[in-house]
């Protein structure tokens, strides 16, 4: 029995009497364990390894960044396709340091941006994180630039590269030039040329996807009697049979008469949209042939039209 009141309620409340002091061999910490962080020493050590990776090391290769370039094409160079040069102003691999960005033969020393740690702290207390020193990339250690590059690992060039614009290509579409973007760092590869292709549109034609749309305006007697129309086509021009009591609205189509299917011998179709063009009558000739023609035909055309 605990006689004593303090050591009772210190038994109570920490599990001894002597109170809340860590005792040899158990598992808890003290706040003489606290620092100036406000964290303990394990607790420390783990936050302030955040960014860290361990022994820091030469950066490895470093692949270049993609670029982008648009172009802007003509509708018949879109359906047969066409080769494009482009002037890309663009970087290629340091020819004297072959992209280390370090003085050849030059002695290395201790970084003096980190002082050879590899990395630079960033806040304090709580919120204190590490970053990859951006001099060295890690290393802690750095040799004098090169002298071509000034330590870039690139230089500059102009270059004139052609490509080939595939038949068939959308607005919107965009094509790869493989290596044709920024040269890479320290033995890694080039990035990509990213071509984002503008299409002029053609006034005569609406495109969905291969198929080709068009009005074909045609006259009263036309539909009526049916006959053959000369319509445009991305080739020139080609004929279309009207049927005989055509209506306004309908689609007619030129099978294999629109875009080419990139990647395929296919294409798609050319469709008109049929449009009756009625005629404005002013002589009265025409207009007895025409009173004439509707006693005979006109009588029966509403005869279901609300059931």
């Amino acid at each position: 029995m605990l006689s004593d009141p303090v050591k009772r309620k210190n038994y109570d409340t920490f599990g001894d009497p002597a109170g809340p002091g860590v005792q040899p061999g158990g598992g808890g910490f003290s706040f003489e364990d606290f620092d100036g962080t406000g964290l303990p020493g394990a607790f420390q050590d783990l936050f302030q390894g955040f960014g860290n990776r361990g022994p820091r090391r030469r950066p490895g290769p470093r692949a270049g960044e993609d670029t982008q370039h648009t172009v802007r094409i003509a509708f018949r160079d879109a359906f047969h396709g066409t080769r494009l040069t482009l002037n890309l102003h663009r970087s290629e691999t340091c020819p004297a340091c072959q992209g280390s960005g370090d003085k050849v033969g030059a002695p290395v020393s201790t970084c003096t941006a980190c002082g050879g740690k590899g990395f630079r702290e960033q806040g304090g207390g709580f919120f204190r994180s590490r970053e990859e020193c951006p001099a060295c990339g890690g290393a802690g250690k750095k040799a004098p630039p090169c002298d071509n590059c000034k330590g870039q690992g690139r230089t500059p060039r102009n270059e004139s590269v052609t490509v080939g614009i595939p038949a068939g290509v959308e607005d919107g579409t965009r094509l790869r030039v493989a290596g044709k973007g920024e040269a890479g760092r320290r033995g890694g590869g080039p990035g990509d040329l990213y071509l984002q292709v503008q299409v002029e549109p053609d006034p005569r034609f609406e495109r969905r996807g291969a198929n080709l749309y068009l009005d074909l305006p045609i006259s009263f007697t036309e539909s009526a009697l049916g006959a053959r129309v000369e319509v445009p086509t991305p080739e020139g021009h080609s004929a279309i049979k009207v049927p005989p009591g055509t209506q306004g609205g309908a689609n007619l189509r030129l099978k294999g008469m629109g875009m080419p299917i990139p990647g395929s011998a296919q294409r798609g179709d050319l469709f008109a949209r049929i449009r009756v063009v009625t005629p404005k009558i002013e002589d009265e000739r025409s207009k007895e042939l025409l009173r004439e023609l509707g006693e005979l035909n006109d009588g029966s055309i509403r005869e279901n039209a609300w059931r």
